[in-house]
């Protein structure tokens, strides 16, 4: 969505329920990810703006990188949200870094998700090595082939 259309819609929800804590998210760092320039430019601007409209907080999924959440921290007057990736900044980290609040995402779904696939796996698979924690695009196709949806 365009920058200036999510900042209508923050608007309008920090008009219509003001008590509303508003977390906005920007995706900016999916998007890039692996671009050589990196998306820390168009990521502050966006959560500026954001924080402009009236949001409480915002989110960036996907930054990683200590330089750039330095700089989204003190580029912001609200709390910064970050995803928690298992194997990456520890929560000690992010909060030394500022980080105000840390989401799991699906990362407890999916762990539990493992736990429940766990023994069926052992069963059809003896003595093979299990597959761990699934990630996002087997998650997805679990999920498909179990609904029947494509």
């Amino acid at each position: 969505m365009p920058t200036a259309r999510q900042c209508e819609v923050i608007t309008a929800v920090k008009e219509r329920a003001p008590e509303l804590f508003v977390n906005a998210r920007t995706d900016t760092h999916w998007v890039t990810l692996g671009s050589p320039s990196g998306p820390l430019p168009g990521t502050v601007e966006r959560a500026e703006a954001y924080q402009g409209a009236g949001a409480d907080g915002v989110f960036v999924p996907g930054v990683g990188d200590a330089g750039e959440i330095g700089a989204l921290v003190r580029a912001l007057d609200v709390p910064l949200n970050v995803l928690f990736t298992p194997g990456g900044r520890t929560f000690e980290e992010l909060a030394d870094l500022g980080v105000g609040r840390v989401s799991c995402g699906s990362l407890l779904y999916r762990a539990a998700l493992h736990r429940a696939v766990e023994p069926a796996w052992g069963i059809g698979h003896p003595g093979a090595p299990e597959p761990g924690i699934p990630g996002y695009a087997r998650t997805a196709a679990l999920a498909e082939a179990f609904t029947g949806r494509h």
